[in-house]
């Protein structure tokens, strides 16, 4: 009277393993990294000046970090491996272990379960961490930073190295010191011109 299905075990453990399968990977799929200061009452955020957080993997210490501050110095292309240290659960504090002097910006990159994230963090003067002057979250203390789905390139890397020594430059002209080296530096040419003026119209009057 009533017909009876058979299931096949394989077909059952086939489909049990693609719905699992498709299940990690969604989850994994939501891996990024994010950057914020740290807070001044923490004292595990003692000294910090960034802190980095994996989201989006169930345990955060599986996560494989790594960031490096790349800067230019007196012309000199460095580049100065970072320590990330656990300061509470699934948070890495950075110190500053780059000079206050020169261009820098720090890249920070993470990778879970095959996903990859990275951070380009942008120094500004003295090598400290600056905040965006416009938010795009409403954050007043929002990073500058830029996030990307994948591993720095080292053409973005670059690329926003020369921006940081662009506006670092920027700033140091404008900048009350910058302006007066650089009145400095008009008012003695004017001076060395008008002295050789002098001196050559001596050597002319006496040549007459």
């Amino acid at each position: 009277m009533f017909s009876r299905t058979v299931v096949n075990p394989r077909a059952y453990w086939l489909v049990l393993l693609i719905v699992l399968t498709f299940a990690s990977e969604a989850l994994a799929g939501g891996f990024y990294l994010s950057v914020e200061t740290p807070s001044a009452n923490n004292s595990q955020h003692k000294d910090a000046v960034l802190l980095v957080r994996p989201y989006g993997c169930h345990q955060p210490s599986d996560a494989a970090l790594s960031a490096t501050a790349e800067g230019v110095v007196n012309g000199e292309r460095r580049s100065v491996p970072l320590r990330l240290t656990p300061v509470s659960e699934g948070a890495y504090a950075i110190r500053q272990e780059w000079p206050a002097e020169g261009a820098w910006v720090l890249a920070i990159n993470g990778a879970y379960n095959g996903h990859n994230s990275g951070v380009l963090v942008r120094l500004g003067t003295n090598g400290r961490v600056e905040m965006k002057k416009q938010s795009t979250t409403g954050n007043k203390n929002e990073v500058n930073a830029q996030i990307v789905p994948r591993k720095l390139t080292r053409e973005e890397i670059e690329n926003a190295l020369a921006g940081s020594k662009t506006t670092n430059t920027a700033r140091a002209a404008a900048s009350p010191m910058g302006a007066t080296k650089m009145g400095i530096g008009v008012g003695s040419g004017f001076g060395l011109a008008a002295l050789s003026l002098l001196i050559w119209q001596g050597r002319r009057g006496k040549a007459e």
